[in-house]
């Protein structure tokens, strides 16, 4: 099973709203996923606990606090310009 960390500023509106597009597009794809959602505050902690195989944050992320797991930007989840193209990415990463 694959792990999606989806991560937002603070409310948990736009990682909610991205990790329902994501589920879909996943089950679409054929890929089992477990989805992890946190804040940006919480990103660094639960990289180290989680361990996910992608983040997809929804806004800007330091990339000191990713421990070197890959990330693909998530803001198509809230504007929906790119969301295709942006869910391929995912995929692509997942199945590497």
């Amino acid at each position: 099973m694959k792990k999606i960390m989806v991560c937002c500023g603070s409310s948990m509106i736009t990682s909610t709203m991205a990790i329902n597009k994501l589920k879909q597009a996943m089950k679409d794809a054929g890929i089992d996923v477990k989805f992890v959602q946190c804040k940006f505050a919480e990103v660094q902690g639960m990289v180290k606990q989680e361990r996910p195989d992608v983040i997809v944050p929804t806004g800007v992320l330091k990339d000191t606090l990713t421990d070197d797991v890959p990330v693909v930007i998530g803001t198509c989840f809230v504007t929906g310009v790119g969301e295709k193209a942006t869910i391929d990415k995912i995929i692509e990463v997942l199945r590497k």
